[in-house]
């Protein structure tokens, strides 16, 4: 597979500045478009004329609705930005006010969301194999294994962060953690949007060597959407899945800091 990647000049100069500002295309507007090419990037090798045609597809479904706030972000990071940061970010503003889909930043931004959502699936379908042995047995540890490898992979399908949560998860924390404090916590944080968005992309998921535990995903997600989210099968273990990782997370940073005043 050939696709474009950092060398010299623009490419280059485009890296730096996704790497150092996290730019992207946000996870929920991605076009099928870019869900092809995030197939040809786990898929076998394709020719150059290929990727670019895909590449060039991807862009021009992507580039007409994001060119705009992606504009917005540019300048509010070099309103930010001193130093080399600011002269590389400069040149990047140039690029970001073309409207045209075949400049190098929409081409980078595409190849980004792309590869980063390939990356999701990927994760997705391992959290299905390593349920799978578990799923198979049937039985209580069966559906916790397939609620939890559920869990994980909506939370990665959809990109969704503990951070973006933060404060209803410290508030569910400060509840200690109660069965009605959970509940709250799903409410709030469930709209009605979000849960139709795991559903479809949880749906969508079928392993072939995990069969178990594509079924008992594809058998969670069918049906109507329950209007509590509190009681929907779906958002409940991402939910938890949110929880945990922001958990995690945070005794990370507690460890770090601790070890960092010891030295």
């Amino acid at each position: 597979m050939t696709q474009d990647s950092p060398g010299g000049g623009v490419e280059q100069l485009i890296a730096r500045v996704l790497r150092r500002t996290g730019l992207s295309f946000p996870r929920g507007v991605l076009t099928e478009e870019v869900a092809e090419l995030a197939v040809l990037i786990g898929g076998d090798v394709v020719s150059g004329v290929v990727w670019d045609d895909a590449l060039t597809v991807a862009t021009e479904s992507m580039w007409g609705q994001l060119q705009a706030p992606i504009l917005a972000a540019v300048n509010m990071h070099l309103g930010r930005a001193d130093g080399d940061d600011r002269e590389d970010l400069a040149q990047v503003l140039l690029l970001a006010q073309r409207s045209d889909a075949t400049q190098p930043l929409a081409r980078a931004l595409t190849v980004r969301a792309a590869t980063e959502l390939r990356a999701s699936v990927h994760y997705a379908e391992d959290r299905l194999r390593t349920a799978e042995h578990a799923v198979a047995n049937g039985g209580r540890d069966g559906a916790v294994a397939a609620a939890r490898a559920l869990g994980a992979a909506g939370v990665a399908l959809l990109d969704l962060d503990p951070e973006d949560f933060a404060p209803e998860i410290v508030v569910y924390i400060d509840a200690d953690q109660s069965v009605e404090a959970f509940d709250e916590l799903a409410r709030i944080t469930g709209d009605v949007e979000t849960r139709a968005w795991a559903r479809e992309a949880l749906g969508a998921l079928q392993v072939t060597d995990a069969p178990a535990a594509s079924a008992a995903i594809a058998a969670l997600t069918a049906g109507d959407m329950p209007d509590d989210p509190a009681e929907d099968a779906v958002w409940v273990p991402m939910v938890m899945a949110l929880v945990d990782e922001g958990l995690e997370r945070a005794l990370a940073e507690e460890t770090a800091t601790a070890q960092a005043s010891r030295e």
